[in-house]
Order: C-alpha cells, then sequence, then structure tokens
C-alpha cells in the first residue's frame, strides 16, 4: 500500500493535475463571454497553478530543495517538504481552487481575494527564495535570482492578482467578503502547506523523498 501510495506521489499525481489544468482551461475558453471577472480569475487561477507546479517539479524541477533549505531543513531532500506533502499541498490546492470556480458567483469578493493572496504571495515567496538560492551559489557560477517557479510567479499569476486588485478597488463590497477570502487562503496555506510540513518534519520520512534536486544539480 506504502508503495502504491509512493508510485502515486512521484508522477502520476502531475498528470492528474496537468489534466485538470487544461480541462479548466477549456471550460475557461468556452465560458469566457458569459462569465463574471470573478469567474474569469479564479478559474484563471486553477489553470495558472498547474503551469506553476510544472515548472517547480518538471521542468527544470527542484523548488523542494529551496523551499527546504529555507526552512532550515538539514535534509533537503526528505523534510518537510516531501513527494507526499507536494501532492497534498499541489493537487489539494488545485481541487479547492476548482470548487471555487464553481462557486464563484455566491462569494465573488471572497475568490477574487484568494485569487490576489496567492498570486502576491508566490511572487514574493519565489523571489526570496530565490535570492536565497543565488546567494549559496554565487560562487559556482549562478548569476541569476532565478529559481523555479519565480517565471509563471511573474506570468501568469501576478497579472491575474493585479486584475483581481483591480476588480476590488472598483467594487462593492463587506469585510465580511474580505475576512472569507483571507480565511480561505491561509485554510488552504495551513491545512495543505503547514501542517503536512509539520507532521512531516516529526516524520522525516525517507519513503517520500526526493530523488533528485532538479534545477539545482549544476550546482552541486
Amino acid at each position: 500500500m506504502l508503495n502504491l501510495l509512493s508510485k502515486f506521489c512521484d508522477k502520476v499525481w502531475l498528470y492528474i493535475v496537468y489534466m485538470m489544468g487544461f480541462v479548466m482551461l477549456l471550460v475557461l475558453l468556452l465560458n469566457w463571454s458569459n462569465w463574471a471577472i470573478s469567474q474569469k480569475l479564479i478559474c484563471m487561477l486553477s489553470v495558472a497553478i498547474p503551469m506553476h507546479i510544472f515548472e517547480e517539479n518538471t521542468y527544470p524541477g527542484g523548488f523542494f530543495y529551496m523551499n527546504n533549505l529555507s526552512f532550515g531543513s538539514k535534509e533537503p531532500r526528505v523534510y518537510p517538504q516531501n513527494r507526499l506533502t507536494n501532492m497534498i499541498t499541489n493537487l489539494g490546492a488545485e481541487i479547492v481552487f476548482i470548487l471555487l470556480t464553481i462557486n464563484a458567483l455566491k462569494m465573488e469578493a471572497a475568490v477574487i481575494v484568494v485569487v490576489v493572496f496567492f498570486g502576491i504571495v508566490e511572487l514574493i515567496n519565489h523571489t526570496r527564495e530565490g535570492v536565497g538560492m543565488y546567494l549559496r551559489y554565487r560562487n559556482k557560477g549562478k548569476h541569476t535570482i532565478y529559481a523555479p517557479g519565480l517565471i509563471t510567479s511573474i506570468f501568469p499569476l501576478l497579472p491575474i492578482a493585479i486584475w483581481g486588485i483591480s476588480w476590488l478597488m472598483k467594487s462593492t463590497f463587506s469585510i465580511v467578503d474580505i475576512v472569507a477570502g483571507l480565511g480561505i487562503s491561509v485554510g488552504i496555506a495551513v491545512c495543505l502547506i503547514l501542517l503536512p510540513f509539520a507532521i512531516s518534519i516529526k516524520v522525516k520520512s525517507r519513503t517520500f523523498s526526493f530523488y533528485n534536486i532538479g534545477y539545482f544539480e549544476k550546482y552541486e
């Protein structure tokens, strides 16, 4: 059973997420002329996240390595982000964004806040960690702050967030809507990232450790 889960956490879940992103792109294109901006933006997020996941995990890959180093891990292939937590975080988030797309009209401002939150936070996090990896490898030939996930944080995630900010500035909504959006965003971060990480730090499972460090292999 554990072996099956390990195989699923290797590449199977990635193919599922990429297929989900492709399906949501088709849904977005088919409904573009009829949908409200809130529906478009949250659906765009559900399309952009698989693109972001591709850059982090497939090409060039290796996001986990710098992420684990930023958490102070002494075994960055093992914890806190491993293949299991990686699957939980990314597949879980994609499912949540799809559910929000379905219910966008019921909570327009809240879903826009989610779009803005993730667009801004992803850019800040990838820039911060990219700077850290530049400082780590600058004496080994690294000349930029690029690290896996930065490009898709700049485009398409940042423009989507900016469109969301524009919508919020022009629209009327209550503080409850903002709190709801922030609650959903923080809930995703806590339940799908921080909690799995906390468990991983205690367990340090080598069953779900990563096999290679992708983009950073050339600097090691």
